[in-house]
């Protein structure tokens, strides 16, 4: 029984250090391109809540209205992950002045603002896939090689999967509502 009891202690110890936050970091320098970085994955991130919200509200289809509602949760789950780890990082973003995808977003945003019905969901639903495969490569080619701290970096490494999982949603809901 002792034996059970210490094993399961044990076990209970090594999960709640793997899944332990990082401590807060004082007087650490960050470099500029991790500031930027930051800046520009918090913008990348941000846009699919905005999309996904409107898809959420808007869309005549319940799968559409579904994954965009999804889309937006776990989007916001991110921005407020990331925005965590800047806290205990001590690292405030830099807003760039011109971040990626902003164009292509604010065109979409104002695409799917005056599209209905189903016009709209067609338009949301290709917006996605491109939105997720445009920002699969500016995470992988461009953010995850300029960032210098490990959990800055691993995080947005880390999201490189969440981003092409919503890819192939996007995919399979495009397969499944053809133009």
């Amino acid at each position: 029984m002792s034996l059970s009891y210490t094993s399961a202690s044990l076990i209970v110890l090594v999960l709640g250090l793997s899944t332990a936050a990082p401590a807060p970091r004082t007087s650490v320098e960050h470099s500029t391109d991790d500031r930027t970085a930051l800046g520009k994955f918090e913008a990348v991130v941000s846009y699919d809540i905005a999309t996904g919200g409107l898809a959420a509200k808007k869309a005549k289809n319940a799968d559409v209205r579904q994954l965009g509602s999804t889309f937006e949760r776990d989007h916001k789950g991110l921005l407020k992950k990331t925005q965590d780890l800047a806290k205990s990082l001590n690292i405030t973003p830099t807003r760039p002045k011109e971040a990626p995808l902003a164009k292509e977003h604010a065109d979409a945003m104002n695409k799917l603002e005056t599209a209905t019905g189903e016009g709209f969901d067609r338009a949301w639903i290709a917006n996605e896939v491109k939105y997720h495969t445009d920002a699969i490569q500016v995470l992988t080619d461009t953010l995850v090689p300029g960032i210098q701290d490990p959990d800055l970096k691993s995080l947005v490494q880390s999201a490189v999967g969440a981003f092409q999982g919503h890819l192939a949603a996007s995919q399979g809901l495009a397969a499944k509502h053809p133009r």
